[in-house]
């Protein structure tokens, strides 16, 4: 059913608490009324979600920011609703395993930017299982306050299976960690011709027939008289790149039999474990005897050589035999979720966790469509790295990155709004300050009108707002102000690298993830210390 504006703002004042209900405008140039201005004051900035089953404008979910009701977005939020109402309120379950269909693959084929903002919004309203999250109180959607926690966890189930599967998505394809085990893994989880084990066999059995040869090459020599020295360099640099395969690729298993096999301990997952956790370690210390007992130089290179593409077999086994990555693990992943789905509507646990309970916002500072990067409308959707000038009036850098880095991480921000434009629902920071995770503050102020013309009525109004714990900027835009200002984050900073784990964020690198669990454990040790 299509409601008109009226209708909506009808159900948006009864679903939710009058006191910060500010009515959706049908045009950027509707009016608000004194008492509408004065609950957009009461808000923080956190983003909620209001899910209805009255289509306004062709949608059904809104985004409620501390600005409005009906923050444009362009993310295919509708299909959230329609699965949690197929599944939970008309229980329509073909309508719900084909809706579930859709949304996954959407966001299997959305840019990495729109995926992007499309996960943060959600996770914003999944924040705190579902916290931020509101739903139209009726006979068609949920139908009185009673169930709305119920249906608050209902959709976090859901949600956890579309973040479940993006995330072995990024580990297997986005990361490229897959291999002949998990594939042949992804390939015959689900179907009962599994004639692909025999390729895993093979490469298991030539990785451990090759590895085997090696060690009793070994045995077979006195090596202590053998020793040629002057190999030593070689054998050095060969046991020191084997060392840190054998890390990369035991941190790559170990990752692997927590998303992918799970609790599925089988004959996959005990070959990939022996191949890319033992072999390694085995390979890196008889190969190092192996090379310091050569009397040859060649023959030295030729079996370095040999000895660093034992590990990579099982790696290079798919593409040899023409396996189709992408479409194998696209349809393991689909074919799971509806088992995981099925699981969910018989009331039954998923069986993975779930970690929507995390409290993870996206803020608004200033209001904007929810988009990713776009171009054409002067919009990047990223982490913004902040860095100072060199002297205070050379100004500061804050430029996009495609990683998180240390110079994005900012715990603490804040801001003052630009006055002369009353009712404006779309406002400008006059006054901001960033305080970075290192202490370092950046202070941008605009600077006086030109000429000073008195007639300009600009100032900065005297309400100063603030945000504490761990964000990124993913939205900067300014010209005498800023005009674009959004971040993602966590009040706290322990949640903040779990959320971005969990719902695939971009990469972390490894400087910043060091920092945050540092700063993680100071912020921890203080609050202790006060309570005291």
């Amino acid at each position: 059913m299509r409601g008109s504006v009226k209708e909506l703002e009808e159900i948006m004042k009864k679903s939710i608490d009058p006191e910060s209900c500010v009515f959706l405008h049908p045009g950027d140039n509707r009016k608000y009324d004194s008492k509408e201005l004065l609950a957009l004051r009461h808000r923080d900035f956190e983003t909620r979600l209001f899910i209805t089953a009255t289509q306004c404008d062709g949608d059904t979910v809104f985004l409620r920011t501390h600005h409005t009701d009906n923050a444009q977005h362009r993310s295919h939020f509708n299909y959230v609703r329609d699965l949690l109402k197929a599944a939970h309120i008309t229980e329509n379950f073909t309508c719900a395993k084909s809706t579930l269909t859709t949304l996954l693959t959407m966001c299997f084929e959305l840019s990495s930017s729109d995926y992007y903002t499309f996960a943060i919004s959600l996770a914003s309203g999944l924040s705190s299982n579902g916290k931020n999250t509101m739903f139209e109180m009726s006979d068609v959607m949920v139908h009185n306050q009673e169930e709305v926690a119920c249906f608050r966890e209902r959709l976090c189930l859901l949600m956890d299976v579309i973040f479940n599967k993006m995330a072995k998505k990024k580990y297997l394809l986005d990361d490229k960690r897959s291999n002949i085990f998990r594939l042949v893994y992804c390939k015959t989880k689900f179907k009962k011709f599994k004639n692909s084990i025999f390729h895993a066999m093979f490469s298991f059995a030539l990785q451990l027939c090759l590895t085997s040869y090696v060690v009793l090459h070994n045995k077979h020599k006195n090596q202590i008289d053998q020793f040629n020295y002057s190999m030593f360099a070689l054998a050095s640099f060969t046991l020191t790149y084997s060392i840190m395969v054998a890390v990369s690729t035991i941190s790559e298993t170990y990752d692997g039999c927590k998303k992918l096999f799970k609790h599925d301990f089988g004959m996959l997952m005990i070959m990939d474990v022996v191949v890319n956790m033992i072999l390694p370690l085995i390979l890196a210390y008889y190969g190092f005897l192996l090379i310091l007992a050569e009397r040859k130089f060649i023959d030295a290179v030729l079996n370095t050589t040999a000895l660093l593409f034992i590990p990579e077999i099982d790696d290079q086994l798919p593409k040899i035999l023409g396996y189709r990555e992408d479409d194998i693990i696209r349809n393991f992943l689909i074919t799971e979720s509806m088992e995981d789905l099925d699981k969910i509507l018989s009331a039954q646990q998923p069986g993975h966790n779930i970690l929507s309970g995390l409290q993870f916002g996206d803020f608004y500072i200033t209001n904007m469509i929810e988009q990713g990067i776009n171009a054409q409308e002067g919009c990047a959707f990223q982490p913004y790295q902040v860095t100072q000038g060199i002297t205070d009036s050379s100004g500061h850098q804050i430029d996009p990155s495609t990683t998180v880095t240390p110079d994005c991480l900012l715990r603490k921000i804040e801001w003052r709004y630009t006055t002369g434009f009353r009712g404006t629902t779309k406002p400008r920071v006059g006054s901001l300050r960033l305080t970075k995770m290192n202490g370092h503050r950046i202070d941008i102020v605009r600077k006086s009108d030109i000429n000073g013309n008195t007639d300009v009525k600009v100032g900065i109004d005297s309400k100063e707002n603030i945000l504490e714990g761990l964000f990124i900027i993913t939205t900067f835009q300014m010209s005498e102000d800023v005009i674009k200002l959004r971040l993602c984050g966590s009040y706290d900073p322990k949640n903040f690298l779990k959320a971005f784990d969990y719902y695939s964020l971009w990469h972390v690198t490894l400087e910043a993830r060091n920092s945050i669990k540092k700063y993680t454990k100071e912020t921890k040790y203080l609050k202790e210390h006060k309570t005291l």
